[in-house]
């Protein structure tokens, strides 16, 4: 009996598992913030300057195999 209650709390904890990390990984947009999001997404790259400064550091200190 013990097997089959563990099995059975196991089993219900993970579909309740399963059901919070979709509801927590879904991103709910207006319209206007989608566009926004989409259109920042199709621009081209750009780097600021702490991102250059930081690619720069690695460059120099982390070492390859």
């Amino acid at each position: 009996m013990g097997t089959a209650t563990s099995g059975f709390v196991r089993s219900a904890a993970k579909e309740k598992a399963r059901e919070i990390i979709d509801q927590e990984t879904r991103l709910t947009l207006t319209r206007r913030d989608f566009d926004a999001f989409s259109a920042a997404l199709n621009r081209n790259f750009v780097p600021n300057q702490p991102l250059k400064e930081a690619l720069a550091t690695a460059r120099r200190t982390v070492k390859r195999a």
